[in-house]
């Protein structure tokens, strides 16, 4: 009978990841110095604020960038735009603004649609985050954070301590945080407050100040905070944070040198991080696995890169500044590369295979890399069996037949080796389990059914072992219930004398067990009866 349980032992390999030549597929001339973006899922528009583009009157400027079409619009805003939000299903872009006047601050909101401004509230001018679900708009301020009634533009203040300045602000609506960065170097945090009544839940002690670098992930709710070296240029003291929901604390800490800007979740797990550096040199993009926080790529970038965001399309759309600092600024669209597909799990079944199972693989891959449309690339899995390390020819499918000859026997290791290709390049992960032994069965018969008082009856056992070991069989006789011999050997036969005084007479009924045994278990236990006939004497 075929079995299908669960793994009992899996090791994964993964094979390396390749060098990732990153390329320039799209350059838009923005205003002066472009800072945050945001994308509209909806229809790939990009929206830029460009943070020291100001008309004589105060006013600022969203550049709108259509990837599809080239095409670059403007949106004026009542002050100098710094930070970005958008609700594409609520048709919203909001706009957090300041000028060099501190005093002066203002929260944009403007229709997508008909791409006007509904309104402007005076309060904001650093990071925004938005809980669609509450229709609420949370605003850092620096010595305060805002929020914001969208229904009714309400506006509730929690002022920051004397000592702190409040710039980033992400949230986890599931769980009711707000995450602020504090950038006061003596003391850098992360804040966390309750969204319901803005009451202070922890403060998260960092080693690096913070600004704009915090994202949360809704996979896991870990919350990621890039955070600055002190000392400037080249920044190589610099970290990127894993922050516990739960704890509040730093369970991680990825070095990442250069001078961290933003923070970007690709849908397939993998963290980017835009690093700059005021001199012009060392700006790049690091790649850091969602998984073990590891960098898998850094991607050297020809410009001095600001903020960054994954577009549908799957290229990494980041602000560039010009090193002139009154020329205009850039929209890049970097693409990515290639990257081998990811096996997610290998499990093989039965989890203890006895000789003659079917052991099967169940193996789970994916392509990190999204195409357009969101579009992964195709990816064929191919296997590779093996037993005791010596590969089986033939055996290439997703199962496994150990009745088949030399496929497996008890003790044997049988591996798989599952590789997951998308054309291009390729990952591989291994699963083993070990053969285990399968009891023998055993049957017996008598040679008479109703023997007579002096009749010597034969027992005949038949054994069967799927490992084809060497059996042992152990015969006990019994004269109604009571033992009177037992014997064992490998002969598969054994003789009972009834003509021995206590072994039977007329009436009587004798029953013999045979169970058999290879060197690791025995089998159930096999009777036959039979009752003892009239004729002969004792």
């Amino acid at each position: 009978m075929r079995r299908v349980l669960v793994l009992v032992l899996v090791v994964i390999a993964f094979a390396s990841q390749p060098s990732l030549a990153a390329t320039l597929e799209g350059t838009w001339t923005l205003g002066l110095k472009p800072f945050d973006l945001v994308i509209d899922p909806t229809d790939g528009r990009v929206f830029v604020s460009n943070n020291a583009e100001t008309d004589p009157d105060g006013r600022g400027r969203i550049s709108v960038i259509d990837p599809a079409s080239g095409r670059v619009s403007t949106l004026t805003t009542s002050l100098t735009s710094n930070m970005l939000a958008i609700d594409p299903a609520a048709r919203r872009l909001y706009s957090s603004n300041s000028t060099p006047d501190a005093s002066k601050r203002s929260f944009d909101v403007f229709d997508l649609t008909a791409m006007t401004l509904l309104t402007s509230l005076p309060t904001g001018g650093l990071g925004v985050a938005l809980d669609p679900t509450s229709n609420r708009a949370f605003v850092a301020g620096g010595q305060y954070l805002a929020a914001i009634d969208l229904a009714s533009n309400t506006i509730t203040t929690r002022q920051a301590p004397t000592s702190q300045s409040w710039f980033g602000v992400v949230l986890d609506v599931s769980l009711h945080h707000i995450y602020l960065t504090n950038t006061d170097a003596g003391r850098p945090l992360l804040v966390v407050l309750d969204d319901r009544d803005l009451s202070l839940v922890a403060e998260v002690p960092l080693t690096l100040r913070p600004r704009f670098g915090l994202a949360v992930d809704p996979r896991n709710h870990l919350v990621y905070v890039a955070g600055e070296d002190p000392f400037g240029s080249p920044f190589d003291a610099s970290a990127f944070f894993v922050v516990d929901p739960t704890t509040l604390t730093v369970v991680h800490t990825t070095s990442t040198p250069g001078f961290p800007l933003s923070i970007s979740l690709a849908p397939t797990g993998q963290i980017y991080v835009t690093s700059t550096d005021a001199s012009g040199c060392g700006c790049h993009v690091y790649e850091i696995d969602g998984s073990t926080f590891s960098i898998t790529q850094r991607i050297p970038v020809p410009f001095l890169v600001q903020m960054g965001a994954i577009h549908p399309d799957g290229r990494l759309y980041a602000t560039a500044w010009n090193s002139s600092a009154n020329s205009p600024g850039y929209l890049e669209a970097v693409a990515l590369g290639n990257h081998a597909p990811v096996i997610q799990s290998v499990a093989l079944s039965p989890a203890g295979p006895r000789t003659n199972d079917l052991v099967q693989v169940s193996a789970v891959a994916a392509d990190p890399d999204i195409r357009p449309l969101g579009t992964p690339d195709p990816t064929a899995l191919s296997y590779e069996w093996s037993r005791n390390g010596n590969v089986i020819s033939g055996a290439v499918g997703p199962s496994l037949d150990l009745s088949a000859p030399g496929a497996g026997n008890r003790g044997d290791t049988i591996s798989v080796r599952v590789t997951a290709s998308d054309g291009q390049l390729s990952s591989t992960a291994t699963a083993s389990v070990v053969v285990a032994n399968t009891a023998p069965s055993v049957t017996v018969s008598l040679s008479e059914s109703t023997p007579k008082t002096n009749a010597v009856l034969t027992a005949t056992a038949i054994g069967s072992d799927d490992d084809r070991d060497t059996l042992t069989f152990t015969y006990t006789w019994r004269v109604n219930g009571v033992a009177k011999r037992t014997a064992s050997g490998s002969s598969v036969t054994d003789s009972f004398d009834l003509g021995v005084k206590g072994n039977g007479d007329n009436g009587d009924t004798i029953t013999v067990t045979v169970s058999a045994s290879d060197d690791l278990s025995s089998s159930a236990l096999a009777s036959a009866t039979a009752s003892v006939a009239p004729g002969g004497k004792h």
